[in-house]
C-alpha cells in the first residue's frame, strides 16, 4: 500500500506542480493586492479625508456623466478604510464588458477612466490565478488542482506518518537527494494544514461553479440579455438603501452594492455585520430592494443561516487570509509559496531516484 501512495503522490506532484506554482504565486501576490495598488498607484487608489461622503445616488450620477454610455453596475467600498478611493464597475450599453474605475467619495472626481477589469493589476492576476487565462476550461483545471493539493497533503502525511521522529531534521552536509528529501519533507508535514484548506476551498468554489454551469447547458444567463438604457430611475435613493439594510439587518455594514444589469434587476447589497467575528465573509449577508421603486425584496443574514452555509462563509477570509491585517497577509503570503518549494524538491527527488534507477539499471 504504501508503494502505491507513494507512485499516486509522485503521479499527482508532477501533473500539478507548474500549475500549483502558479496559482500559489499569485495567490501570494494577490494577498497584498492593496498595498501594491496603494504604493505604486497610488493617485488612483487612495484619497484624502475632506469631509462627508457625497450620497450614493449622487456619485452613481457623476459616473454616469463623466463616462457616458455606459451603466454602473457594481460599487465596491471599504467602511474600514475611509483613505481608500471607491471601486466602480460599469458595463458599455449593448455588450456585456465589464470595466473598472476608481472615484473619490468626497468629491465625486473621477480618478481615472475606466478600463477592462481584466486589464487592472489585481484582474490580471485573478484571472490567472483563477482560471490560468482558460477561461471555463481553466475553472475546471485550477479546481482540479486545488484538489490535488488535497492529496497530495493528505497522501504526504501518510507516508510520513512518523514525520515527529524528524519533524526537524534537515542534513545540510548530506548529499543533495538527501536534503531535498528533507526539505520536501519539512515544508511538506508543516503547511499540509494551511495547503489542505487553501486547497478544499478553491477546488469547492471552481468546482462547484463547474457542476452548477453542467446542470443548466441550455439555460439563458442573466448576462445574455444586453440592454442599452438605464435600468432605474434616476431619483431613486441609493443611499437611503444603505440606511434602510442597517435596519433590516441589525448592525449591516454594506461592503459591496450590485445594481440591476439585467431589466428587473434587483438592488442588493453584499455585507456583513459591523461586529462580526474576523472569520466571517465581508460579503455573507444580502439585503435587497427593488430596482423600480427601491421597496424591499429580501434579507439574507447569514448568521441565522444553516452550518453548512455559515461554514462556506468562512471560506473567503480562510482563503484570502486578509482578516487579520498585514500580519495574516504576510502569513498567507508565505504559505503560498509553500506549493511552489514542494514542486521543486518534489521533481528534486523524483529526477535523483530517475538516474539511481538509470544507473542500476546499466550495472
Amino acid at each position: 500500500m504504501r508503494k502505491l501512495f507513494w507512485r499516486l503522490h509522485s503521479v499527482a506532484g508532477l501533473l500539478a506542480g507548474l500549475g500549483l506554482v502558479v496559482v500559489g504565486l499569485t495567490g501570494s501576490v494577490l494577498v497584498f493586492h492593496e498595498e501594491l495598488d496603494a504604493l505604486f498607484r497610488p493617485a488612483q487608489t487612495r484619497v484624502q479625508v475632506s469631509g462627508p461622503r457625497l450620497p450614493l445616488e449622487t456619485l452613481v450620477a457623476r459616473v454616469e456623466r463623466e463616462a457616458p454610455g455606459r451603466a454602473v453596475v457594481g460599487w465596491d467600498l471599504k467602511p474600514h478604510d475611509p483613505g481608500a478611493a471607491d471601486g466602480v464597475f460599469v458595463m458599455p450599453f449593448g455588450t456585456r464588458d465589464w470595466q473598472y474605475l476608481t472615484i473619490d467619495p468626497y468629491t465625486g472626481r473621477l480618478l481615472c477612466q475606466p478600463q477592462d477589469y481584466r486589464a487592472t493589476f489585481k484582474g490580471w492576476l485573478l484571472e490567472l490565478h483563477k482560471e490560468l487565462f482558460l477561461k471555463d476550461a481553466g475553472v475546471l483545471i485550477t479546481g482540479l488542482l486545488g484538489a490535488a493539493l488535497c492529496f497530495l497533503g493528505l497522501s504526504g502525511l501518510y507516508l510520513y506518518r512518523r514525520f515527529w521522529k524528524t519533524l526537524f531534521r534537515l542534513r545540510l552536509k548530506a548529499s543533495f537527494r538527501m536534503i531535498s528529501g528533507d526539505f520536501h519533507r519539512l515544508v511538506g508535514v508543516w503547511s499540509t494544514g494551511f495547503n489542505l484548506l487553501l486547497g478544499f476551498t478553491g477546488a469547492y468554489w471552481n468546482l462547484g461553479n463547474v457542476v452548477e454551469y453542467l446542470k443548466k447547458p441550455h439555460a439563458v444567463a442573466s448576462d445574455e440579455v444586453l440592454f442599452y438604457n438605464k435600468l432605474f430611475p434616476a431619483d431613486l435613493p441609493i443611499q437611503e438603501m444603505l440606511t434602510r439594510a442597517e435596519r433590516e439587518i441589525p448592525g449591516f455594514e454594506t461592503h459591496y452594492v450590485s445594481l440591476p444589469w439585467a431589466p428587473g434587476g434587483p438592488f442588493t447589497l453584499w455585507g456583513k455585520k459591523a461586529d462580526a467575528a474576523w472569520i466571517r465573509s465581508p460579503h455573507g449577508s444580502q439585503v435587497a430592494f427593488d430596482s423600480s421603486d427601491a421597496h424591499l425584496l429580501s434579507t439574507n443574514d447569514i448568521t441565522r443561516a444553516g452550518w453548512w452555509q455559515q461554514t462556506v462563509d468562512t471560506f473567503k477570509p480562510l482563503h484570502f487570509g486578509n482578516f487579520g491585517g498585514i500580519p495574516s497577509k504576510i502569513f498567507w503570503s508565505l504559505g503560498g509559496l509553500t506549493p511552489a518549494m514542494l514542486c521543486l524538491s518534489g521533481m528534486s527527488i523524483w529526477w535523483q531516484r530517475r538516474k539511481l534507477s538509470i544507473r542500476k539499471a546499466a550495472e
